[in-house]
């Protein structure tokens, strides 16, 4: 009961610590002031810095798309994502010629017992897949982008794709957001179980690798709400 108020207690100030920053972000905005696209040292606890490289486009199941100058796009997990799933064994990819549809699955992540489904930022076909990242999935943690990329495809629909999608500016305002709704969700959902407490409490990262320590419906619900 007491690590529940605890916890409680924690996620309290970092929402409203959260809450003061977007509200800091949207004034500096408003003036013509630069700010980052993401920011860390949250207090009373230490947070994840999420990397968000300019010139993708995000969706908002945690998925990116990259267009290359061949006029395919590479596609991705996302920094976010990644770092809450935090060990990641294997990586389930489409074929080439498999067809891609927005919204709809395009690759799944294996942990474990755990197999965790993630969309497709766009529709099209499966030209190629990264096969170097599962040789080697620790490199989604140095960098889930660019040479991470997990699959090619020669979209079919991007000018209606690209509606649903977002970039640039937009695309750190709302991964702001789904940092406060994530921390509200696993307090809500009482999903912070009794070790990462204490590493919260000693000032360290509170949500990398959250979903090794949850399972059951929990994990789905989790995936539903924010991997969609």
């Amino acid at each position: 009961m007491v690590l529940i108020l605890v916890l409680a207690t924690i996620a309290t100030f970092l929402l409203i610590e959260l809450a003061y920053r977007m509200w800091s972000r949207r004034a500096k905005e408003k003036a013509g002031e630069a700010v980052p696209a993401m920011r860390t040292a949250l207090l009373p606890v230490a947070l994840p810095e999420f990397r968000l490289p300019g010139g993708l486009f995000y969706h908002s199941g945690h998925t990116w798309a990259h267009l290359t100058p061949s006029g395919e796009a590479q596609i991705g997990l996302d920094d976010f994502a990644q770092g809450i799933i935090g060990r990641i064994d294997r990586i389930e990819l489409p074929r080439p010629g498999a067809l891609l549809r927005q919204g709809e699955k395009a690759f799944t992540v294996v942990q474990g017992n755990k197999k965790i489904d993630f969309v497709s930022p766009l529709d099209g076909i499966v030209c190629s897949v990264n096969d170097d990242v599962n040789a080697d999935t620790g490199r989604l943690k140095k960098d889930p982008y660019r040479s991470s990329w997990l699959l090619a495809a020669m979209p079919s629909n991007i000018a209606q794709n690209i509606k649903k999608l977002k970039i640039a500016g937009d695309a750190a305002a709302w991964l702001e957001r789904e940092l406060m709704v994530f921390l509200e969700f696993i307090t809500l959902h009482r999903a912070m179980p009794e070790e990462v407490g204490v590493t919260m409490q000693d000032g360290g990262h509170c949500i990398e690798g959250v979903m090794e320590k949850i399972d059951g419906e929990l994990l789905q619900l989790l995936v539903r709400k924010f991997f969609r």
